[in-house]
């Protein structure tokens, strides 16, 4: 096995080779080139193929390299190539019989579905766009068209889907391959008849046909597991006809991770890779879900098998080379040597920030824990590891495999991934909201050994943010009420395919906060015991239709009504005069400019009138304040910023602000108050730590002024001599003289000329003599 850097080195190589969008296919082994339902008809081909589909890899490695040395045609021999894993002849071979055959359109074709086998997704499309102006009605086009916009989430993939669903003189193998694709995404929605009914068209034509059934059975052994048959009776089945489908196990092992079981996926995937070996994917999918485990030596191991398999995956490359950079993180453990009784919490953290962000977030783990002890009647079982990431590609990679996903965190059971707070600007990311919306999801994931659907976890994590979150109330951006009033929320059965496959672009945040609403009307409608009863029902293996039939007493549909009447009830004014509070806070705008600060005062009072829970960073509670600010009327302006801060608004320099103008009306203690819920969101900031550890000072809060000035130290400041000062006399303060001294005297060494300094260390002299 090549050695780390070796193998660091060839990944860089890889991954810029990606990046330049490479044309040339490697040629190492890669997963096994895969049923094509009739998209070749070539006799001898189709010979080798039924050998390999059978299991008898011995004799259809013979078979192809038969075709493959004889003078076949080119395309023949790109088809054997492709299932010799020697994807770079292949791709050559595919290019010669195009050139040969430029009107061929099935040729254009395959070479496609060797471009998307070969994670090269745009090349794919491409070549069946070609096939497709050849061959306006060619089925195996739509059906490669259609798999990789459905892997991509585009709706768009219906266009090719429909004509191979509903035309039955289309080729039968290419309807099969069709109805395979709706069961798989009707799985991924958790729509178990339509699954069904899809399946049962696939298997129709198959039997009437002479294709192997292999992803059938994996399909229908899915269904089982999410039904909850483990033991499924297709699994059996696959076995005997291929001995060497490691698909029966992988394909189901998707379905695990997708409903979050992680654990089961890894077990599901160690059994196709042990089936079949060469199959990259698996060993891909295993290292990635070994992650999520914590298992990090596990994960090399399989990813790196994968790696060897298949140097081009993305997934792949990114994932290894994200565990590259794991040298540059710190392990924080709390408490740092065990203690009986004490669950063990673990953070990684990077180097640069560790010290900064590790008080905060150890102590609000903390007391997410004890909330959510209390409030789900669920004891943890394991530690919880907490990481963070200041580059925001790598968490995507840590979540994903992929850069340049959109979420801020991710929960894999005790595991728990995030931004760190300098991943994204601080005006628009509240880091402690995320971990305690992270920490939520471990105790609905592991109080019902992940069973519980997404949108019911998602729900209780944003409920939990506006109940008890570092940031308390209920803040909705403005798309959501658009959803309401145009009536484009979903019935709540249905809820988890906002998430899992959009159909608008503000979907997926209107489905989050759909769900945290939903969770919100379940308290104040039934109480608080009927979440905890909803969350265990999910925990006994119900379905949303069953559970809440079971723990409400109402049918779904009844749900639904209720929910939608509640919320409709609760926020008309905002809905019904949605459009003219567009208008208005456009007009705010252009009167800011204008400097026309009663009219500023009378347009943001409107607004707040309207929807008082507004708190983005364009809030009408900022413009407010700065317009009383600006008309002499500080006390006005405090309390609209108050206001704004009781609603959950975070802007860090508003609320600096807000701290600054409270300093100077004389309440220190609510400034003190303003700043610590800033350490929640922009922790980094070297003034904020100072101006707090002073007013914790004047307080006689030593201790906790103790943590501010360390904290401030650990960020480098350019004033160095007063951030020892400070730390001298915080250590002072509280009795610790040998440290103040040590403080003392390293501020002396920066500069030895300090007064402030030289004072405390004379008064600490006295103290001694006396």
């Amino acid at each position: 096995m090549r050695s780390k850097q070796r193998q660091s080195d060839l990944r860089t190589r890889c991954w810029l080779a990606l990046v330049a969008a490479w044309v040339a296919f490697c040629q190492a082994p890669a997963s096994a080139r895969g049923i094509h339902y009739g998209a070749v008809s070539n006799g001898e081909l189709l010979a080798c193929d039924r050998l390999d589909w059978r299991g008898q890899a011995d004799e259809a490695i013979s078979c192809y390299r038969q075709l493959l040395s004889g003078a076949r045609p080119a395309a023949i021999r790109a088809e054997a190539a492709w299932a010799l894993n020697e994807r770079q002849a292949a791709n050559g071979l595919f290019r010669d019989a195009v050139a040969t055959h430029p009107d061929d359109a099935a040729i254009r074709v395959r070479w496609g579905d060797l471009y998307a086998d070969s994670h090269q997704d745009s090349e794919a499309m491409d070549l069946y766009r070609e096939a497709l102006k050849i061959d306006a009605g060619n089925a195996f086009a739509m059906l490669g068209a259609a798999s990789v916009l459905v892997g991509a989430f585009d709706d768009a993939a219906n266009t090719y889907l429909e004509p191979l669903l509903r035309d039955a003189t289309k080729p039968g193998g290419a309807r099969a391959a069709a109805w395979l694709l709706v069961a798989q995404v009707s799985l991924e929605n958790s729509r178990m008849q339509q699954a069904g009914e899809a399946l049962d068209a696939a298997e129709d034509i198959l039997d009437a046909g002479e294709w192997p059934p292999l992803e059938l059975y994996a399909l229908e052994a899915a269904r089982d597991l999410l039904q909850n048959v483990t033991d499924s009776p297709y699994t059996a089945m696959s076995l005997e006809l291929n001995p060497g489908f490691g698909g029966i196990y992988a394909i189901p092992a998707h379905f695990y991770v997708i409903t979050r079981r992680y654990r089961e996926a890894i077990a599901l995937l160690r059994k196709a890779v042990e089936t079949e070996p060469g199959l990259a994917a698996a060993h891909e999918a295993l290292g990635i879900n070994l992650l999520r485990d914590n298992r990090v030596s596990d994960a090399r191991e399989a990813l790196e098998l994968a790696y060897d398999l298949d140097p081009f995956s993305p997934q792949t490359v990114n994932t290894l080379r994200l565990l590259d950079t794991f040298d540059d993180f710190r392990l924080v453990r709390d408490p740092e040597t065990p203690q009986p009784g004490v669950l063990p919490l673990s953070l990684r953290l990077h180097r640069d920030e560790a010290a900064v962000i590790a008080p905060y977030a150890v102590r609000l783990a903390r007391d997410s824990i004890a909330e959510f002890t209390a409030r789900y009647a669920f004891t943890l079982k394991e530690p919880v590891m907490v990481e963070m990431y200041p580059n925001h590609d790598d968490f995507a990679v840590r979540t994903a495999g992929m850069p340049g996903i959109g979420i801020l965190g991710a929960t894999f059971g005790y595991v728990v991934a995030m931004d760190s707070p300098s991943a994204r600007p601080s005006s628009e990311f509240q880091w402690g909201t995320t971990l305690w919306h992270e920490m939520a999801h471990v105790f609905t994931l592991e109080a019902t050994g992940h069973l519980v659907p997404r949108w019911f976890s998602e729900g209780v994590s944003v409920f939990e943010e506006w109940r008890s979150g570092p940031n308390p109330g209920v803040h909705i951006p403005l798309p959501v009420y658009q959803a309401i009033r145009d009536q484009r929320l979903l019935p709540v059965t249905g809820l988890d395919e906002g998430f899992v496959r959009p159909a608008y672009p503000q979907q997926v945040i209107v489905s989050y906060m759909q769900a945290g609403l939903i969770c919100r009307f379940i308290e104040q409608a039934f109480g608080a015991a009927k979440l905890q009863d909803l969350l265990y029902a999910f925990g006994d293996g119900l379905q949303t239709d069953a559970a809440i039939t079971t723990v409400f007493d109402l049918s779904p549909a009844t749900f639904d009504e209720r929910f939608e009447a509640s919320v409709r009830r609760e926020y008309a004014p905002i809905l019904d005069n949605l459009d003219e509070w567009l208008a208005t806070q456009q007009s705010i705008i252009a009167l800011i400019s204008a400097e026309d600060w009663p009219k500023i005062v009378t347009a943001a009072e409107r607004l707040i009138g309207l929807l008082p829970q507004y708190v983005e960073p364009d809030s009408p509670y900022i413009a407010l304040a700065r317009a009383e600010d600006e008309l002499g009327q500080q006390d006005r302006a405090i309390a609209a910023l108050l206001e704004f801060r009781d609603n959950g608004g975070y802007d860090p320099a508003t609320l600096k602000q807000l701290a600054a103008w409270l300093v100077d009306a004389g309440k220190p203690d609510s400034a003190i108050e303003v700043l610590q819920g800033g350490n929640l969101v922009d922790p980094l900031d070297r003034e904020l730590h100072g101006m707090l550890g002073d007013l914790l000072m004047d307080g006689g809060r030593a201790a906790e002024a103790l943590t501010e000035f360390r904290v401030a130290l650990a960020l480098h400041p350019h004033d160095k001599a007063t951030a020892y000062y400070r730390l001298a006399r915080a250590h002072h303060a509280l009795g610790e003289r040998k440290a103040s001294e040590q403080r003392l005297l390293q501020a002396l060494d920066i500069a030895p000329n300090y007064r402030p300094a030289q004072r405390l260390l004379l008064e600490l002299e006295r103290g001694e003599r006396h």
